[in-house]
């Protein structure tokens, strides 16, 4: 079973649509769904607390790290679940994203496995997949850290998400678990939608780039 870490700023309007595509998953796969809400200053409490009525599933924690390294750490520490994955509240993934992914873990008894991404671009209305193919061969241009499942092990072995990292910090991630000797697995198929936006796109593009191009050569040096 699995323990599905959402993480909320402002988010309010999306995440209705993000836990319920999770709670279209097998329920045998889900131990619990963790909303870590970062100092929203919309209606992302009365959401969530609504949602938490519906299933016993849903756990609600209201915080003030302004920060989405902090609060994921924050997520996987209160997890009860040694398999985590993490789902920003403004995406969503398929009916069959558990399925697939924790079947594939336990066949080839995986530390870590990731898997294609639906990119979402709601400013040009269009949707593309994005092929993440080797980790190794993409690891400049991406991976993105979403859609992924991982051993909680993994998190801890690597010191977890870099809480100094304003941005990028998936990223960053991604980059220490490959300088280590874990189980990696990929599945070719594309189960979660990455949803690009006005508002996370809003942030400098500059900063972004610059952050990525310092963890990549933090991470090689």
């Amino acid at each position: 079973m699995i323990s599905i870490i959402v993480i909320c700023h402002n988010y309010g309007r999306f995440l209705k649509k993000c836990v319920k595509s999770i709670l279209l998953n097998e329920k045998k796969y889900i131990k619990e769904i963790l909303i870590i809400d970062d100092s929203s200053k919309d209606d992302t409490k009365e959401i969530a607390l609504d949602l938490k009525k519906k299933t016993q599933l849903i756990k609600y924690f209201r915080k003030n790290f302004n920060s989405l390294s902090k609060s994921t750490n924050f997520g996987i520490k209160k997890s009860k679940s040694k398999w985590v994955t993490k789902i920003d509240a403004d995406d969503y993934i398929s009916k069959s994203f558990l399925k697939v992914f924790y079947d594939e873990l336990s066949k080839k008894k995986l530390d870590f496995i990731y898997g294609n991404i639906i990119m979402n671009d709601k400013l040009r209305k269009k949707k593309r997949i994005i092929n993440q193919g080797n980790l190794k061969s993409k690891i400049f241009k991406y991976p993105m850290g979403s859609g992924t499942i991982f051993n909680k092990s993994v998190w801890s072995s690597v010191g977890g998400f870099d809480e100094k990292l304003y941005y990028q910090d998936d990223y960053d991630f991604w980059l220490r678990i490959n300088k280590k000797k874990f189980n990696i697995g990929y599945v070719n198929k594309a189960l979660y939608c990455y949803q690009k936006h006005s508002e996370n796109m809003s942030n400098s593009l500059f900063k972004k780039n610059l952050t990525k191009m310092y963890v990549f050569f933090k991470n090689i040096i």
